[in-house]
């Protein structure tokens, strides 16, 4: 059985992480203390674009870099956080091949990177810094069950019990 959207998403945003040595990197179902310098991975599923049915999300991720800042400085914090930017930047390959070449049953048909948030400190001493993307992407049509049906009006009993 394959995973959702969004945890398919973390795992291969994960995974391009995984060469920033090192960095702690934790998604969303993660729970407990992270141990610093860290990245916290969230993916979220937003509604269907072009119309009912169509399997296509658009999926909004959210990547926050944290560093103590009794340890670092906000000069070798902004360098380090420029490392994780330019995992994810590059013209070749770009973004949206990353990310699909390290997911099997997700189809990423565009990737970019909508925004980032500004350093701040927090109130546990720690730096912190976020990264913005947005991806459409789909449901493998191999994995995914109403990709698969029938909609045709002369057969439409196939979708009666999936509503």
């Amino acid at each position: 059985m394959s995973n959702s959207v969004q945890i398919n998403v973390e795992d291969a945003l994960d995974n391009i992480l995984a060469n920033v040595s090192g960095l702690n990197v934790y998604k969303t179902n993660r729970v407990g203390a992270k141990l610093f310098p860290f990245a916290t991975i969230s993916a979220s599923v937003g509604g269907q674009l072009l119309g009912n049915y169509t399997g296509v999300y658009e999926v909004a991720v959210t990547i926050d870099y944290s560093d103590t800042a009794a340890k670092i400085s906000q000069e070798a914090f902004d360098a380090e956080y420029c490392s994780i930017f330019e995992a994810f930047y590059s013209e070749i390959p770009p973004l949206f091949t990353k990310i699909q070449n390290n997911i099997v049953d997700t189809k990423v048909y565009t990737a970019r990177i909508t925004g980032q948030t500004p350093t701040i400190r927090t109130a546990k001493r720690a730096w912190q810094r976020g990264l913005r993307m947005s991806l459409i992407c789909t449901p493998s049509e191999l994995e995914d069950g109403l990709r698969s049906l029938n909609f045709f009006e002369k057969e439409n009993s196939m979708y009666v019990a999936v509503i």
